[in-house]
């Protein structure tokens, strides 16, 4: 194919929609940043399961960015609005579930694998039938932007912080298991990690 008739992804060809984009993930970015001043995470030292957790973002987020732009066999020709404002709405689905999931679990959320003097089990909510809600809310926002760079290649690209949350999720569990003991061990045996009855 020749630069010509290179074809780009509808955020890098309409104005309008980039602008949409780059504003919704800045309302994505703020949102975490304002979780992240809310709940600080203690002073310790940083696991492995947080840098895969950042590595998995940097995938997802920016690696599907960057496949958008310089794979053009796949970007999408055909509806290419209607499949940019739907992968904002799971986007913003996704985000909600994950804002929803921290303020359930108030003050003993925080970005690093840790636990808070006098933490309980936390099983209302989202975390009634989940152990994880947050990381999927994380996972669907991902996806949500993905669909949303308009190629059909890019959605692929989450499977880079969902495997992060493999390693993440078992370190995660382990702790608290052993932290929290057999209450937590009680809500691990009648719970999923991530999708109700599934997963």
């Amino acid at each position: 194919m020749t630069e010509p008739d290179r074809v780009l992804p509808l955020f890098a060809t309409d104005p309008v929609a980039g602008a949409v984009l780059a504003a919704a993930f800045a309302a994505f970015l703020f949102s975490e940043y304002r979780i992240g001043r809310i709940r600080p995470s203690a002073s310790r030292p940083r696991d492995r399961s947080g840098l895969a957790v950042g590595l998995g973002l940097l995938v997802s987020y920016l690696g599907g960015l960057a496949v958008s732009v310089l794979v053009s066999a796949t970007v999408v020709v055909h509806g290419r609005w209607w499949w940019f404002a739907a992968g904002l709405v799971v986007a913003a689905a996704g985000q909600g579930l994950r804002l929803r999931a921290v303020r359930e679990l108030g003050s003993s959320f925080t970005f690093r694998v840790q636990t808070v003097p006098g933490q309980a089990v936390v099983d209302t909510g989202p975390y009634r039938w989940v152990r994880h809600p947050s990381y999927t809310g994380a996972l669907i926002c991902a996806l949500g932007f993905t669909v949303a760079y308009t190629n059909w290649l890019a959605p692929l690209a989450v499977l880079g912080l969902a495997a992060a949350y493999l390693v993440r999720i078992p370190y995660e569990e382990h702790l608290l298991a052993a932290e929290l003991g057999e209450p937590y061990r009680r809500y691990m045996r009648r719970t999923t990690r991530l999708i109700p009855f599934v997963l």
